[in-house]
C-alpha cells in the first residue's frame, strides 16, 4: 500500500509542476506581478528586519554566547522541556526573529553537536515560531487594523508553543545534559574562547556570509510561493472554500492567508481565531524553508510538522478563550 501511494505521489507531483508552468505561460502579466510583489515583500520587509538580527545571532554563536547561556539556562530548560540549556538560544531566536530562524538555529546546534538527536527533535517542535513584529505589526496592526488583536494572536502563539514544548518533553529518552550556575557558565564560555574561538574577524565574516545565504534562500521561497498563491487565486480555486479560503491560503503561505482572513473584518471572531491557527502553523512556504535548513542533520521532519499542526489547534483554542474574554 505504501509503495502504491509513493508511486502515485511520484506521478502527481510532476503533473502539478507542469500545470503550474503552463499557467505561468498563459498568464504572464499576473505571474510577473505576483513575483514582483513577493520580491518587494522580501526586499522591503523581510530582508531589513531579519538580516541584522541573523548576523547578530551568528555573532553570538561564534563568540561563545551559546556555551554561556547553555549552562546558565539548563536549570530551566531541562525540567520544563527536557532539552539542554543551549536550547534556550533557539527558543529566544525563534520567538524574536521569527520563521524560519528557530529551525536554522536548532539545525546549527545539532550540526555542531551541542545537542543530541532526540533533544534536537524535541527542541524544534516548539522553537520555530513567528516573530512579534510579524504578528503584532504586520498581522494585527497592518492587516486587522488592531494592535489589540495583534497582542491576542501573539499571546495565543507563544502559549501554544510552550505547551507543545511541555508535551514533547516526553518524546524520546531523558536528556543527560547538566549545568547551572553563573561560575560554571563563565567557565564554559572561557573554555570555548581558549579552544574554539577563531577571532572576531573570522567570526564576523562568516556571520555575514551565512546570514546573506539564508536571506537569499528565504527570498526565493517567498517569491515562488507568492506566484503559487496568485496562481491558485487567479484560477478561482479559493472560491470553492468560501469563508475558509483564508485558512486554505494560510496552509500554503502565512502572509497571504492572514491577508485574506483580515478582509473578512477585525470584528469577526472566527477570522481572528483562524488567523491564530494560520500563524502558529506557519504555512508550507515556511516548512519548505525549514526542511532545507534541516538537510545534513538527523532531525526528522514528520514529528516537527505534526507539532506545528498541534500548535495551530492549541493556538486557535487559546485564542477562542481570549477573544471571548477581551472582544
Amino acid at each position: 500500500m505504501r509503495e502504491k501511494l509513493s508511486s502515485n505521489f511520484v506521478i502527481i507531483i510532476p503533473c502539478l509542476v507542469i500545470l503550474f508552468n503552463m499557467f505561468l505561460v498563459l498568464n504572464p502579466v499576473e505571474m510577473i506581478m505576483a513575483a514582483r510583489e513577493g520580491l518587494l515583500l522580501w526586499f522591503n520587509q523581510v530582508l531589513p528586519s531579519l538580516l541584522p538580527f541573523v548576523v547578530g545571532v551568528n555573532l553570538l554563536a561564534g563568540l561563545g554566547f551559546i556555551r554561556f547561556l547553555g549552562v546558565l539556562a539548563a536549570p530551566l530548560m531541562i525540567p520544563l522541556f527536557n532539552v539542554p540549556g543551549a536550547g534556550a538560544f533557539a527558543v529566544l531566536t525563534g520567538l524574536s526573529s521569527g520563521y524560519p530562524m528557530g529551525a536554522k538555529t536548532v539545525a546549527d546546534l545539532r550540526k555542531t553537536r551541542q545537542i543530541r538527536h532526540q533533544e534536537a527533535q524535541r527542541l524544534i517542535a516548539f522553537s520555530n515560531n513567528a516573530g512579534p513584529l510579524f504578528i503584532v505589526g504586520f498581522v494585527g496592526t497592518g492587516l486587522f487594523g488592531s494592535t489589540r488583536i495583534g497582542y491576542l494572536l501573539l499571546a495565543s502563539h507563544i502559549a501554544a508553543a510552550f505547551i507543545i514544548g511541555v508535551i514533547y518533553r516526553f518524546f524520546g529518552e531523558k536528556s543527560s545534559a547538566t549545568g547551572g550556575g553563573l561560575s560554571r557558565a563563565f567557565k564554559a564560555f572561557h573554555n570555548y574562547r581558549q579552544n574554539e574561538y577563531e577571532g572576531f574577524g573570522s567570526v564576523f565574516g562568516s556571520s555575514v556570509k551565512n546570514a546573506m545565504e539564508a536571506m537569499v534562500l528565504i527570498g526565493g521561497f517567498i517569491i515562488v510561493f507568492s506566484v503559487l498563491i496568485k496562481t491558485i487565486e487567479t484560477s478561482g480555486l479559493f472560491s470553492i472554500f468560501g469563508n475558509f479560503a483564508g485558512l486554505v491560503a494560510g496552509i500554503i503561505e502565512v502572509a497571504n492567508g492572514t491577508r485574506i482572513l483580515a478582509q473578512v473584518g477585525s470584528d469577526n471572531p472566527v477570522a481572528v481565531i483562524l488567523a491564530a491557527a494560520v500563524v502558529s502553523f506557519g504555512g508550507l512556504s515556511v516548512h519548505s524553508q525549514t526542511a532545507h535548513f534541516l538537510r545534513g542533520t538527523d532531525i526528522k521532519f514528520a514529528p516537527y510538522l505534526f507539532a506545528k499542526v498541534l500548535q495551530a489547534v492549541i493556538s486557535a483554542g487559546i485564542c477562542l478563550v481570549l477573544v471571548m474574554w477581551f472582544m
